[in-house]
């Protein structure tokens, strides 16, 4: 179940990278809704290990970022978000669902951690934005604009997906638990069963 979820989380963050809409230097994609929901779901290690799987694929040459992909790509504007990604999902994890990674989260706990989330991929995105932009682009860019072109743009959106994510992680996540250790107790009824036979196997066979 664990490889199911970090793999199809894996392929969200993929796909919400190109459901976009270009406007300005950062463009409006899906893909933060999908970092933020691979947090509140899988916690925290198993979503840093998603992100992580994502970024060294793009970083390899597969065209999976919103603008191509390539090792080449650290010198975008851009990455500075995708590089928050990697410190953001575990810290709104473990906010939302604790270090033991709780089955059943509190809603207040969840939305705690998403925006927490939120705000980290904020800071290292537009902090990385204003330094490629001033410092190797040679494009002078004030602080306060940087701030309204990589964040305040954006905000009243990825604050509604951060309220949805909660919702769909509140709801979700118990069920989610529930069937995994649902098919843990039925393959540990069936080792069980398989330990029987073979000792009765062998009981015969000493017979």
């Amino acid at each position: 179940m664990r490889l199911v979820l970090i793999s199809l989380f894996v392929a969200l963050i993929a796909v919400g990278a190109f459901i976009k809409f270009p406007i300005g230097i950062v463009p409006v994609s899906m893909q933060c809704a999908f970092c933020i929901l691979c947090a509140l779901m899988l916690g925290a290690k198993d979503a840093t290990i998603a992100v992580a799987i994502y970024l060294a694929m793009g970083l390899v040459g597969i065209p999976i970022f919103t603008a191509g992909g390539g090792f080449s790509y650290v010198l975008q504007p851009t990455f500075g978000y995708l590089m928050g990604y990697l410190f953001a999902l575990p810290v709104g994890a473990i906010i939302a669902r604790g270090v033991r990674n709780t089955s059943r989260p509190k809603l207040w706990r969840l939305l705690l951690g998403a925006f927490a989330a939120l705000a980290i991929v904020y800071t290292f995105g537009v902090m990385y934005m204003y330094l490629m932009l001033n410092f190797y682009m040679g494009k002078a860019m004030e602080m306060s604009k940087a701030w309204m072109t990589g964040c305040a743009v954006f905000l009243p959106t990825d604050c509604v997906w951060c309220v949805v994510a909660s919702l769909v992680a509140y709801r979700v996540v118990p069920l989610v638990f529930r069937k995994s250790e649902g098919m843990h107790n039925v393959r540990a009824v069936i080792c069980n069963e398989e330990y029987e036979r073979i000792e009765i196997s062998q009981s015969d066979t000493e017979g």
